[in-house]
């Protein structure tokens, strides 16, 4: 019975010590905050508002090998197709996670990495559009393609 209490013994202290090391790595010693995304369907009305906008197919998908936003947004032909991808862009960056966007002006393309090194990359993302908010109130944009 003593050994069966030992080992029981040392199995908690070890899971108790490795929860421990797993806690230290966090910040604060505790759970990251929660963060509450923009609604996707407040973001892809607000992208319908953009001037220039007649249509997109804006959609976020969540499955194995693919999760995020995803489709065109269309443009009329006296739209700054630029612009209206980095505020695209800089909307959808309040919410979950990205993809794949692009706008579509005719029959060209304009595609994330037309506006800038390292985008689509997140780390780009964040340096050009900032912290995204974590209170799930969409936010004005003024991004830099939209500046002049």
């Amino acid at each position: 019975m003593r050994r069966a209490q030992r080992r029981g013994a040392a199995t908690v202290l070890v899971a108790g010590t490795a929860a421990g090391l797993l806690a230290a790595c966090l910040p604060s010693g505790g759970r990251e905050p929660e963060r509450t995304p923009v609604p996707d369907e407040v973001i892809f009305d607000a992208v319908r508002e953009i001037p220039g906008v007649t249509g997109h197919d804006l959609v976020y998908t969540d499955t194995f090998g693919s999760t995020g936003y995803s489709g065109e947004v269309v443009v009329s032909d006296d739209a700054d197709p630029a612009c209206v991808l980095d505020r695209t862009l800089a909307l959808l960056w309040q919410g979950r996670s990205y993809l794949s966007v692009a706008v579509k002006q005719g029959d060209e393309f304009t595609h994330p990495a037309d506006l800038a090194d390292g985008l689509p990359r997140a780390a780009a993302f964040a340096e050009r559009y900032g912290d995204k908010p974590d209170d799930g109130v969409l936010r004005e944009v003024d991004p830099p393609a939209c500046a002049g």
